[in-house]
Protein backbone atom coordinates (compact mmCIF):
# COMPACT_ATOMS: atom_id res chain seq x y z
CA UNK A 1 0.00 0.00 0.00
CA UNK A 2 1.09 3.46 -0.74
CA UNK A 3 -0.31 6.26 1.33
CA UNK A 4 0.55 9.84 1.32
CA UNK A 5 0.39 11.89 4.74
CA UNK A 6 0.24 15.05 5.49
CA UNK A 7 0.98 15.73 9.56
CA UNK A 8 0.87 20.02 10.94
CA UNK A 9 1.51 21.31 13.96
CA UNK A 10 0.30 24.51 15.16
CA UNK A 11 1.75 26.95 17.92
CA UNK A 12 -0.20 29.31 18.93
CA UNK A 13 1.02 32.02 21.91
CA UNK A 14 -0.95 34.67 23.82
CA UNK A 15 1.63 37.39 22.99
CA UNK A 16 5.37 37.57 21.73
CA UNK A 17 7.78 34.73 22.83
CA UNK A 18 11.47 35.04 21.92
CA UNK A 19 12.57 31.77 21.40
CA UNK A 20 11.34 28.18 20.08
CA UNK A 21 13.75 24.80 20.54
CA UNK A 22 12.27 22.39 18.77
CA UNK A 23 12.95 18.40 17.54
CA UNK A 24 10.74 16.40 15.48
CA UNK A 25 10.74 13.06 14.71
CA UNK A 26 7.85 13.51 11.32
CA UNK A 27 9.93 11.73 8.75
CA UNK A 28 9.12 7.64 8.52
CA UNK A 29 11.24 4.97 8.97
CA UNK A 30 12.60 2.57 6.44
CA UNK A 31 12.82 -0.98 6.82
CA UNK A 32 10.69 -4.10 7.85
CA UNK A 33 8.61 -3.98 5.44
CA UNK A 34 8.02 0.19 5.18
CA UNK A 35 9.65 2.62 2.83
CA UNK A 36 9.77 6.54 2.40
CA UNK A 37 9.74 7.26 -0.86
CA UNK A 38 9.32 11.30 -0.52
CA UNK A 39 9.60 13.41 2.34
CA UNK A 40 9.35 17.61 2.83
CA UNK A 41 9.52 19.12 6.14
CA UNK A 42 7.58 22.99 6.04
CA UNK A 43 9.00 25.32 9.25
CA UNK A 44 6.97 28.80 9.13
CA UNK A 45 9.14 31.51 9.23
CA UNK A 46 11.75 30.03 6.79
CA UNK A 47 13.45 28.03 9.15
CA UNK A 48 15.50 25.23 7.57
CA UNK A 49 15.68 22.50 10.13
CA UNK A 50 19.29 20.58 10.46
CA UNK A 51 19.01 16.65 10.79
CA UNK A 52 20.29 13.65 12.42
CA UNK A 53 19.98 10.20 12.85
CA UNK A 54 19.56 8.99 16.71
CA UNK A 55 20.51 6.15 18.73
CA UNK A 56 17.46 4.07 17.79
CA UNK A 57 17.38 5.10 14.20
CA UNK A 58 14.99 7.65 14.10
CA UNK A 59 15.18 10.28 11.77
CA UNK A 60 15.27 13.75 13.85
CA UNK A 61 14.90 17.34 12.29
CA UNK A 62 16.04 20.24 14.46
CA UNK A 63 15.95 24.33 14.91
CA UNK A 64 15.88 27.11 16.90
CA UNK A 65 13.79 30.56 16.29
CA UNK A 66 15.39 33.17 18.43
CA UNK A 67 13.28 36.10 16.66
CA UNK A 68 9.90 37.19 18.30
CA UNK A 69 7.13 35.42 17.58
CA UNK A 70 3.35 34.97 18.12
CA UNK A 71 2.87 31.64 16.26
CA UNK A 72 4.55 28.70 14.51
CA UNK A 73 3.81 25.59 12.04
CA UNK A 74 5.29 22.60 11.16
CA UNK A 75 4.27 20.42 8.26
CA UNK A 76 5.40 17.33 6.97
CA UNK A 77 4.15 15.92 3.65
CA UNK A 78 5.09 12.24 3.28
CA UNK A 79 4.50 8.83 1.02
CA UNK A 80 5.41 5.72 2.07
CA UNK A 81 5.04 2.58 1.15
CA UNK A 82 3.87 -0.40 3.17
CA UNK A 83 3.78 -4.19 3.31
CA UNK A 84 7.25 -4.79 1.90
CA UNK A 85 9.25 -7.68 2.72
CA UNK A 86 10.34 -8.06 6.42
CA UNK A 87 13.66 -7.34 7.33
CA UNK A 88 15.99 -10.40 6.64
CA UNK A 89 18.28 -10.28 9.29
CA UNK A 90 16.40 -8.69 11.90
CA UNK A 91 19.29 -8.59 14.56
CA UNK A 92 19.54 -5.97 17.51
CA UNK A 93 22.51 -5.69 19.67
CA UNK A 94 20.65 -3.91 22.21
CA UNK A 95 17.36 -5.67 22.53
CA UNK A 96 18.05 -6.13 25.73
CA UNK A 97 17.50 -2.74 26.86
CA UNK A 98 14.04 -2.74 26.15
CA UNK A 99 13.58 -5.05 29.12
CA UNK A 100 14.46 -2.24 31.74
CA UNK A 101 11.56 0.10 32.94
CA UNK A 102 11.89 3.91 33.71
CA UNK A 103 8.65 6.41 34.24
CA UNK A 104 6.29 6.40 32.44
CA UNK A 105 6.65 2.61 31.55
CA UNK A 106 7.16 0.89 35.44
CA UNK A 107 7.06 -2.02 36.99
CA UNK A 108 4.07 -2.27 39.62
CA UNK A 109 2.01 -5.25 41.31
CA UNK A 110 -1.00 -4.54 38.85
CA UNK A 111 1.87 -5.04 35.81
CA UNK A 112 3.11 -8.01 37.43
CA UNK A 113 -0.65 -9.47 37.73
CA UNK A 114 -1.38 -8.85 33.88
CA UNK A 115 1.61 -10.65 33.13
CA UNK A 116 1.16 -13.96 35.61
CA UNK A 117 -2.51 -14.12 33.14
CA UNK A 118 -0.76 -14.70 30.21
CA UNK A 119 1.62 -17.38 30.62
CA UNK A 120 4.15 -17.94 27.42
CA UNK A 121 4.98 -21.46 27.44
CA UNK A 122 7.85 -21.70 25.58
CA UNK A 123 10.08 -18.73 25.64
CA UNK A 124 12.22 -20.17 22.65
CA UNK A 125 9.26 -20.58 20.27
CA UNK A 126 8.03 -17.63 18.64
CA UNK A 127 4.58 -18.67 18.10
CA UNK A 128 4.21 -18.97 22.06
CA UNK A 129 5.71 -15.85 22.65
CA UNK A 130 3.23 -14.27 19.43
CA UNK A 131 0.14 -16.15 20.76
CA UNK A 132 0.63 -14.78 24.50
CA UNK A 133 1.02 -11.49 23.59
CA UNK A 134 -2.22 -11.60 21.09
CA UNK A 135 -4.04 -12.50 24.09
CA UNK A 136 -2.66 -9.60 26.22
CA UNK A 137 -3.54 -7.20 23.20
CA UNK A 138 -6.83 -8.29 23.79
CA UNK A 139 -7.11 -8.58 27.24
CA UNK A 140 -5.90 -4.81 26.89
CA UNK A 141 -8.25 -3.63 24.59
CA UNK A 142 -11.47 -5.32 26.51
CA UNK A 143 -10.44 -4.32 30.00
CA UNK A 144 -9.19 -0.88 29.34
CA UNK A 145 -11.55 2.02 28.16
CA UNK A 146 -10.64 4.51 25.19
CA UNK A 147 -11.03 8.15 26.91
CA UNK A 148 -9.46 11.08 25.64
CA UNK A 149 -10.20 13.01 28.92
CA UNK A 150 -8.58 11.12 32.01
CA UNK A 151 -4.46 10.85 31.20
CA UNK A 152 -1.83 13.32 29.50
CA UNK A 153 1.14 13.07 27.75
CA UNK A 154 2.68 12.07 31.49
CA UNK A 155 0.55 9.63 32.63
CA UNK A 156 2.54 6.61 33.89
CA UNK A 157 1.13 3.06 33.49
CA UNK A 158 0.17 3.25 37.27
CA UNK A 159 -2.63 5.64 36.67
CA UNK A 160 -3.93 3.66 33.74
CA UNK A 161 -4.16 0.66 35.82
CA UNK A 162 -6.16 2.73 38.60
CA UNK A 163 -8.48 4.35 36.04
CA UNK A 164 -9.12 1.35 33.86
CA UNK A 165 -8.98 4.06 31.28
CA UNK A 166 -6.21 5.36 28.36
CA UNK A 167 -5.43 6.63 25.00
CA UNK A 168 -3.16 4.97 22.32
CA UNK A 169 0.09 6.38 24.14
CA UNK A 170 -1.57 4.67 27.54
CA UNK A 171 -2.41 1.51 25.77
CA UNK A 172 0.90 1.30 24.37
CA UNK A 173 2.88 2.21 28.03
CA UNK A 174 0.86 -0.42 29.32
CA UNK A 175 1.83 -3.21 26.33
CA UNK A 176 5.18 -2.80 27.20
CA UNK A 177 5.11 -2.62 30.78
CA UNK A 178 3.57 -6.26 30.76
CA UNK A 179 5.56 -7.79 27.79
CA UNK A 180 8.72 -6.70 29.79
CA UNK A 181 7.63 -8.41 32.73
CA UNK A 182 7.02 -11.70 31.04
CA UNK A 183 10.64 -11.49 29.36
CA UNK A 184 9.74 -9.53 26.24
CA UNK A 185 11.91 -7.09 24.88
CA UNK A 186 9.16 -4.45 24.06
CA UNK A 187 9.39 -0.70 22.65
CA UNK A 188 7.09 2.35 21.58
CA UNK A 189 6.01 3.28 18.54
CA UNK A 190 4.90 6.23 17.08
CA UNK A 191 2.82 7.04 13.90
CA UNK A 192 0.06 6.90 11.76
CA UNK A 193 -2.43 4.23 11.17
CA UNK A 194 -4.73 4.96 7.73
CA UNK A 195 -8.41 4.60 8.13
CA UNK A 196 -10.11 3.33 4.95
CA UNK A 197 -13.39 4.56 4.73
CA UNK A 198 -13.04 7.56 7.38
CA UNK A 199 -12.26 9.86 4.34
CA UNK A 200 -8.94 9.15 5.00
CA UNK A 201 -8.59 11.25 7.85
CA UNK A 202 -7.09 9.96 11.22
CA UNK A 203 -7.71 12.68 14.26
CA UNK A 204 -4.72 12.54 15.32
CA UNK A 205 -0.91 10.84 15.50
CA UNK A 206 -1.20 6.97 16.57
CA UNK A 207 1.28 4.61 19.03
CA UNK A 208 1.03 1.21 19.64
CA UNK A 209 4.27 -1.45 20.38
CA UNK A 210 6.58 -3.53 18.84
CA UNK A 211 7.82 -7.17 20.54
CA UNK A 212 11.06 -8.83 20.20
CA UNK A 213 9.99 -12.45 19.08
CA UNK A 214 12.63 -14.80 18.68
CA UNK A 215 13.58 -15.86 15.15
CA UNK A 216 11.16 -13.08 13.45
CA UNK A 217 12.66 -9.39 15.08
CA UNK A 218 10.18 -6.91 16.15
CA UNK A 219 6.18 -7.50 15.82
CA UNK A 220 4.01 -4.97 16.03
CA UNK A 221 0.94 -4.87 18.32
CA UNK A 222 -1.75 -1.83 18.65
CA UNK A 223 -4.03 -2.74 21.83
CA UNK A 224 -6.17 -0.31 20.75
CA UNK A 225 -7.98 -1.28 18.13
CA UNK A 226 -6.84 -4.42 18.80
CA UNK A 227 -4.84 -6.01 16.36
CA UNK A 228 -1.29 -6.68 15.09
CA UNK A 229 0.18 -4.10 12.94
CA UNK A 230 -0.87 -4.31 9.33
CA UNK A 231 0.00 -2.51 6.04
CA UNK A 232 -1.91 0.42 7.05
CA UNK A 233 -0.32 1.18 10.16
CA UNK A 234 2.94 3.50 9.50
CA UNK A 235 5.85 3.49 11.71
CA UNK A 236 7.32 7.20 12.15
CA UNK A 237 10.10 6.38 15.66
CA UNK A 238 10.77 3.88 18.09
CA UNK A 239 11.99 4.44 21.88
CA UNK A 240 12.02 3.14 25.25
CA UNK A 241 8.69 4.63 25.28
CA UNK A 242 6.74 8.17 24.28
CA UNK A 243 9.64 10.61 25.46
CA UNK A 244 12.26 8.77 22.75
CA UNK A 245 9.74 8.81 20.25
CA UNK A 246 7.26 11.48 19.95
CA UNK A 247 6.76 13.27 16.89
CA UNK A 248 7.04 16.73 18.05
CA UNK A 249 9.25 17.66 21.73
CA UNK A 250 10.61 21.38 22.60
CA UNK A 251 10.45 24.67 24.53
CA UNK A 252 10.20 28.15 24.45
CA UNK A 253 11.16 31.15 26.44
CA UNK A 254 8.33 33.97 27.22
CA UNK A 255 5.79 34.27 29.30
CA UNK A 256 2.85 33.73 27.30
CA UNK A 257 0.92 30.99 27.26
CA UNK A 258 1.18 28.49 24.84
CA UNK A 259 -1.74 26.71 22.35
CA UNK A 260 -1.09 23.25 19.95
CA UNK A 261 -3.19 21.70 17.62
CA UNK A 262 -1.85 19.14 15.16
CA UNK A 263 -3.88 17.65 12.19
CA UNK A 264 -3.14 14.37 10.17
CA UNK A 265 -4.87 13.69 6.73
CA UNK A 266 -3.77 10.21 5.16
CA UNK A 267 -5.19 9.03 2.17
CA UNK A 268 -4.07 5.96 -0.17
CA UNK A 269 -2.21 7.08 -3.71
CA UNK A 270 -2.03 4.73 -6.69
CA UNK A 271 0.91 2.55 -7.54
CA UNK A 272 2.12 4.77 -10.47
CA UNK A 273 2.30 8.28 -8.14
Amino acid sequence: MKLEIVHTTRYRYSGPIAETVMEVRLRPMDGNGQRCLEFELDVSSGIEPRTYRDGYGNNVHYFNLVRPHTRLTVTSRSVVETGGELDRDPGEELVHDFLRYRAPVKDVPGIRELASRHPIADPSSGPSVELALDDLTNTISREFAYDRAVTNVYSSVDEVLALRAGVCQDFAHLFIAVARAMGVPSRYVSGYIHSQGAAGAAPASHAWAEAWVPRRGWVGYDATHPVRTTDHHVRLAVGRDYSDAAPTRGIYVGSASGKMEVSVRTQEVSASH
